[in-house]
């Protein structure tokens, strides 16, 4: 009897967990290739509250740097499917080729433009 109720629990358990996944969108199966950012030159351009701002930067490896006018910044840059994102460490993220967040709040967006 206990080993029955234990294995109706374990199987109960399983399917909650299945089903939690299922609405929540994850994937039990292995997680999508990620595409990383080629190395190189680029020009890093960003509009946030409808002011743009362009600045050269390279990628090296998982590190983009923009040269600004104080000096270079370093920043990690975290692989996604479709290209990767950034982030301040001000609360901004700023999504390669994508939207600029400020926390949740979309506050304009980013392109990293290849250049010669």
């Amino acid at each position: 009897m206990k080993k029955k109720l234990q294995r109706r629990i374990a199987v109960g358990a399983a399917t909650v967990v299945t089903a939690f996944a299922a609405v929540a969108g994850v994937s039990a199966t292995a997680p999508a290739a990620s595409a990383a950012v080629n190395p190189g030159k680029y020009t890093f351009t960003t509009t946030s509250f409808g002011i743009p701002s362009s600045a050269p930067a390279t990628v090296r490896g998982k590190v983009l740097t923009v040269y600004g006018p104080t000096g270079p910044i370093h920043y990690r840059i975290h692989n996604t499917p479709r290209s990767g994102y950034i982030d301040s460490g001000q609360g901004q993220r700023y999504f390669l080729n994508g939207r600029t967040f400020f926390g949740p709040v979309v506050i304009g967006h980013s392109t990293l433009t290849p250049r010669r």
